[in-house]
């Protein structure tokens, strides 16, 4: 019954990322410079919220109890973990280790077989899905960072939250890295018409899918921080492979549409233009008590 509800909960996840399946008509040929930055400014960012963390507490902010210590969450929290949660915690937190594991390795079998081996654009599509992988992760660490929401053991068990990481549940990074590295790769191959595009996009789907039912099933996560990590990941993965083609044999440049997502509070994370209005804004930031950066980029 436990394996059913994994594969069901796998399909539900996966669905949303199924939108961004369509092949390009163009193959791409990726800018190395701007997708580097990109790549480079989401490491720094996750490095600076670690910093920033370094001496912090373990005090929740969002800490999912009433006022006599009963949990209180979100209906779909409450029966995820009603019904979604194993009883060998060990057990569900080692295979989503695993399955996330897997995702993360996903791109160099994937991209592998589009490329028959590690010619051509081998490299520059594995900077693509290396940048979606740590801007997924950025936002996981911004997000936990600023709703400090403790985890399912601490609401529904009672027990104490010792460390940092107890505060740590919204938005699950294993969910979100995941879906950025699996959803990137099967763009990038839809987009290079390969015929194991499909191939790469259910494989893909299903090990990431996975991973977010095994983080409710371990107890580390809730369901609204796996259905958002998910989200997150998948917004991720499916634009950056559409985005910044540099010059190329192609006729035609990929356009990256307008995305402004608010992530934890701080407003628009990342506004990308459409190529068409002859200007391309990146903004970047992020922020501690103490400690932040922001950062915008523009290219006429």
């Amino acid at each position: 019954m436990q394996e059913l509800r994994a594969w069901i909960l796998a399909v539900v996840i996966g669905a949303v990322a199924c939108a961004p399946a369509a092949a390009q008509s163009a193959a791409p040929h990726y800018d190395l410079t701007w997708h580097g930055s990109i790549l480079a400014g989401a490491v720094l960012g996750s490095g600076l919220i670690v910093l920033a963390e370094r001496n912090d507490t373990a005090t929740c902010r969002w800490c999912g109890v009433d006022a006599q210590g009963r949990p209180s969450v979100p209906g779909i929290d409450d029966w995820g973990h009603a019904h979604l949660a194993w009883h060998n915690e060990e057990r569900a937190t080692a295979l989503s280790h695993l399955t996330a594991g897997a995702s993360l390795a996903w791109p160099l079998a994937g991209l592998t077989s589009v490329h028959r081996g590690f010619g051509g654009d081998w490299k520059r599509d594995e900077l693509v899905v290396l940048e979606s992988i740590a801007v997924a992760q950025f936002a996981s660490d911004l997000s936990k960072r600023a709703f400090l929401r403790a985890r399912p053991h601490v609401v529904f068990d009672g027990a104490a939250a010792q460390r940092l990481d107890d505060v740590h549940s919204y938005m699950s990074g294993h969910t979100a890295t995941s879906f950025a590295a699996v959803i990137s790769t099967a763009t990038i191959a839809s987009r290079r018409g390969s015929r194991h595009a499909k191939w790469i996009w259910i494989g893909g789907l299903g090990l990431a899918g996975t991973t977010g039912y095994l983080r409710v099933g371990a107890n580390r996560h809730f369901l609204t921080d796996v259905l958002t990590g998910a989200a997150v990941g998948s917004a991720v993965g499916a634009l950056l492979p559409r985005s910044f083609d540099g010059d190329s044999d192609s006729s035609s440049v990929a356009t990256a549409s307008l995305l402004a997502l608010p992530i934890a509070g701080i407003g628009p994370a990342a506004r990308l233009g459409p190529h068409e209005t002859g200007e391309v804004r990146l903004r970047f930031g992020a922020g501690a008590r103490s400690l932040g950066v922001l950062g915008s980029i523009n290219l006429k």
